[in-house]
């Protein structure tokens, strides 16, 4: 996401406490020998899909009300093994609790729902020890800093098929996302295409949010078409906001963005191979300075994207998740002279339950490159390889080991090639 300094300096206690719920975790879920019986105390907490359950009936009760919370902790602990700037380690955390309420049963409105959330990002960021463009952790904030993050009302319409959305919230949580049910660690695709970032610095992405407004509309089951509107001020530093940053400045401009989405073999009952196509394109307003001359500035920045994904293979009937998925993803950013990256591009495969009696467990592949501007001397590509393993511990605890291989990191042929090991952690209270 952002930049901060490098090394393994916060959050031992949170490292500590996950490796004592992940060695738990393995040592008492049963065996395939085990016979059956009645589930114990500790298999049913492990099946279960928050690691604090009901909350004494609190949480049962909330949702009467339509109230749901949710709080979930992730953690990238990565270390840079050969070539980069130089070797190092870190720890990344993100601390996230939110709140939706369905403002039907809350107050009689219906299809109305509200949002709320905040976050905690802490640690560091490897990356800035090996010098590249596509941060390797996407479980990244810099600064310790707590901040207000969504803070939205959304309102549904025609038994679905128009939903409006109005408030703070990130332009990345609607628009330009990443491969659906597929957990990736390095950030350039997961859980939004960061390359848009790198050329408009003032998009947002969870847990950043802004001033904006999103409306969507399905005309049919298989066709989505959808807008948004985002206040875009390119002198915030992301990196330090709190998100109380309510004021709208006459001086700072606006991003626009459309999308249209086909979905094939999505409708109930289905026997063929899911898949979902995506085409859009964006336009910010603000002034942006040549990369050659800073200097001199031009008004207004636009791009392009395309985004796939398709099942190829499926194990079990319609409806199952198991089998083989690709993905990829292409963004053009036409003003070579004011973007970092004017060509990006993203493919890969996932495979969920590819190990047998691992159904929900998912091992995904992927490559990213990008392509620098001309007017950037030095800089050509850089394209990384990821290979990762999301290992369904438990209901709430999902434990990824994960490779990348960084060519050419910044673009720069003299950077020595990176080679990065790490584990992220995922934990549903």
């Amino acid at each position: 996401m952002f930049h901060s300094g490098a090394g393994l300096r916060r959050g031992p206690i949170a490292r500590a406490a996950l490796t004592v719920v992940i060695l738990s975790a393995i040592l008492s879920s049963p065996s395939e020998a085990d016979s059956p019986g009645p589930a114990s105390w500790m298999e049913s907490w492990i099946a279960q899909s928050q690691m604090t359950g009901s909350w004494f009936g609190a949480r049962d009760a909330l949702a009467g009300w339509g109230i749901t919370p949710g709080i979930r902790y992730t953690t990238d602990l990565m270390g840079n093994a050969a070539g980069g700037l130089r070797r190092g380690k870190a720890y990344a955390g993100d601390f996230d609790v939110n709140i939706l309420a369905d403002l039907e049963k809350l107050a009689g409105a219906p299809g109305l729902t509200f949002g709320v959330s905040a976050d905690w990002g802490s640690g560091t960021n490897l990356s800035l020890d090996i010098g590249n463009i596509f941060n390797v952790t996407q479980a990244f904030e810099a600064n310790n800093v707590v901040r207000l993050s969504n803070l939205y009302v959304q309102q549904s319409l025609l038994d679905g098929r128009l939903d409006v959305k109005a408030g703070r919230f990130a332009t990345g949580a609607d628009f330009l996302t990443g491969p659906a049910n597929v957990s990736l660690v390095n950030d350039a695709v997961n859980p939004f295409l960061n390359a848009v970032q790198t050329n408009v610095p003032s998009v947002t992405t969870p847990p950043n949010t802004t001033w904006g407004g999103r409306i969507a509309a399905r005309p049919t089951g298989a066709l989505s078409l959808s807008a948004g509107a985002f206040y875009s001020d390119s002198t915030l530093n992301q990196l330090t906001a709190n998100g109380t940053e309510f004021g709208i400045s006459g001086s700072a401009g606006y991003f626009v963005i459309g999308e249209a989405g086909y979905r094939v073999n999505s409708e109930k009952g289905a026997t063929g191979l899911p898949g979902r196509y995506r085409a859009g394109g964006y336009y910010d307003s603000n002034e942006y300075a040549y990369l050659d001359n800073p200097g001199r500035q031009r008004t207004g920045n636009y791009g392009f994207y395309l985004l796939g994904e398709q099942m190829l293979y499926r194990e079990g009937g319609a409806g199952s998740d198991q089998g083989l998925s690709l993905f990829g993803a292409l963004i053009y950013a036409p003003q070579q002279r004011i973007n970092t990256l004017p060509w990006f591009a993203s493919a890969g495969a996932s495979y969920r339950g590819l190990v047998p009696g691992r159904d929900k467990d998912t091992a995904a592949f992927a490559l990213y490159y990008g392509g620098f501007s001309r007017d950037l001397p030095g800089q050509t590509y850089e394209l990384v390889f990821e290979w990762t393993y999301a290992i369904a511990l438990a209901g709430w605890l999902t434990a990824q080991p994960d490779v990348q291989y960084v060519v050419n990191p910044n673009g720069r042929t003299s950077v020595g090639n990176a080679v990065v090991i790490g584990m992220q952690l995922a934990v549903e209270f």
